[in-house]
């Protein structure tokens, strides 16, 4: 996986001047070789664990001692599969030590399965035996464990790397999570408590951290005053007395403090009226809700759409922000309109104004993001989103959703880039390219993901029936219409997933069952 690695950069890193205590903190422990092997970077939502990832992850590389990194991303399936996390390291350390790569060779061409094998044997086969015999010295660096799935009641990742890990006398492992209860029954394991160092990032002192938010939205908004000169801002804007009220608003939080900052500086408003409406307004969201940030995500929503009565509006935004929210892997607008048959512009202009919460690219082929999981988080929680007009109830966003992508499967063709007769997949020049010209990202996707949203979706009596009756063309009426997806999925090197869509459904099937729908 070439994505997960800090070089993808999926978070900004700190700005200049803030988080230095925690940076050196984690400095002393990164250079001193008598310090434990482990290193959990503890932080609550919002608190800015993955920027320090980020900045730390660049600074080791800079000074050569990064091995490898994982950010782990619940946006997108593959980086939150732990089945992938230790390949990848591998493959990272093996483009980066002639040494390792060596070993790791020698380890494949023994058991090639071994990538797919259990956790444990890909530590010990990957990473242990290959690095102790490279004799390496470094640091792997893994992002928001707390993002990857887990079933298990201690994480998997955590309990097979407590049994490896002092065999790895010269590494560090730096790892950032949220307090999840697997992850601190992981970290309390008798074999890995011993061993890790202890950061609650929530717990920095607090003047610490005010000061740190008090500089970075200073940076942010004086750079909006500059670049809106066309605006008769206050100089100096802003004041003394509005940073300190934002930074009061912000609880702690960075997340909070960086969606004030992309409320203020929206393109669509005044910007000393933005900053005004936040100032403005009740004075603190500490402890008001889950995650201390609901009441600014409230704002941002019914600003965004104040003045706004008609139902239709909010039924396009809940349908819209319904995609964007629960999709396995994030969607262009394009994607987006052609899968659920929603015009482009619709979504242009139903996201217009949220853009503090959203990245809503220009072009309609590139990804639209969330800035941070406790935002949809708030959106699919009846007891955090308490305006229904903005509330996601997921399982029957998922209905829609899986009926869209069974839509497009049953109307692609066969053999859609034009391939000759018996080709092998590994013979076709510039695949990739190939299959995202010819077959696209929608449907791409579709053929990856519609048994998900399938399983994921409801199981009321009318919604049930639907999907049924889409499934079932899908299948058995020709089939000329599943035998494509099976071809799409080869292409793609997902041909497992054929038979993991189809088990989906069977549990779908048998919860149905199981509430008495038929």
């Amino acid at each position: 996986m070439r994505d997960a690695g800090y070089q993808a950069c999926h978070h900004d890193t700190c700005l200049r001047g803030t988080r230095e205590s925690v940076l050196d903190e984690i400095m002393r422990w990164v250079k001193d070789p008598q310090e434990r092997h482990i290193f959990w970077l503890n932080g609550l939502a919002g608190t800015g664990k993955s920027t320090v990832a980020q900045t730390l992850s660049e600074v080791v590389a800079n000074i050569g001692i990064l091995g490898a990194s994982f950010f782990c991303s619940r946006d997108y399936l593959n980086r939150k599969e732990l089945k992938n996390i230790f390949p990848t390291l591998a493959y990272q350390l093996a483009c980066r030590y002639p040494a390792f790569r060596k070993q790791v060779l020698h380890v494949i061409k023994q058991d090639p399965s071994v990538i797919q094998s259990s956790l444990i044997s890909q530590l010990k086969d990957l990473i242990v035996g290959p690095l102790s015999s490279a004799e390496i010295s470094c640091v792997i660096v893994v992002d928001a464990l707390d993002e990857c799935v887990d079933d298990q009641p201690a994480s998997a990742i955590l309990s097979v790397l407590g049994r490896f890990v002092n065999q790895l006398h010269s590494v560090k492992f730096f790892i950032t999570g949220r307090p999840e209860p697997r992850i601190r029954t992981g970290f309390r394991l008798p074999l890995l408590e011993p061993i890790t160092q202890i950061l609650l990032l929530h717990n920095v002192e607090p003047s610490s951290v005010d000061e740190d938010i008090r500089l970075f939205l200073r940076e942010k908004l004086t750079a909006v005053a500059k670049r809106r000169s066309d605006f008769d801002l206050p100089d100096p804007w802003p004041c003394d007395e509005d940073l300190t009220a934002l930074t009061k608003k912000s609880s702690g939080l960075f997340i909070f403090a960086s969606t004030l900052a992309r409320f203020i500086e929206s393109e669509h408003h005044v910007p000393n009226e933005q900053l005004q409406l936040i100032v403005t307004s009740s004075d603190s969201t500490l402890h008001e809700g889950r995650a201390g940030i609901d009441p600014l995500y409230t704002q941002v929503l019914a600003h965004a759409f104040l003045g706004v009565e008609e139902a239709r509006v909010f039924d396009n935004l809940r349908r819209v922000l319904g995609v964007i929210v629960l999709a396995f892997n994030p969607l262009s607008r394009a994607q987006i309109a052609k899968i659920f048959t929603i015009d482009p512009s619709l979504i242009k202009a139903t996201l217009r104004h949220l853009h503090s919460v959203l990245l809503i690219p220009e072009e309609d082929s590139k990804e639209i993001r969330i800035f941070h999981k406790s935002f949809p988080d708030f959106l699919q929680d009846s007891e955090r989103c308490l305006d229904r007009r903005f509330y996601i109830f997921p399982p029957a966003h998922h209905v829609h959703m899986a009926l869209g992508c069974l839509e497009l499967l049953k109307n692609s063709k066969w053999n859609p880039c034009g391939l000759p007769d018996f080709v092998m997949n590994r013979d076709i020049p510039n695949l990739q390219e190939l299959l995202e010209e010819k077959v696209g990202g929608a449907l791409r996707y579709a053929c990856a993901y519609w048994a998900m949203h399938v399983r994921s979706s409801s199981t009321d009596d009318n919604q049930t029936t639907r999907l049924i009756t889409s499934a079932t063309e899908f299948f058995f009426f020709s089939t000329n219409r599943s035998l494509p997806w099976i071809e799409v999925m080869s292409l793609d090197n997902r041909l497992e997933g054929v038979i993991h869509s189809i088990n989906n459904f069977i549990d779908w099937l048998g919860t149905v069952r199981e509430f008495g729908c038929r």
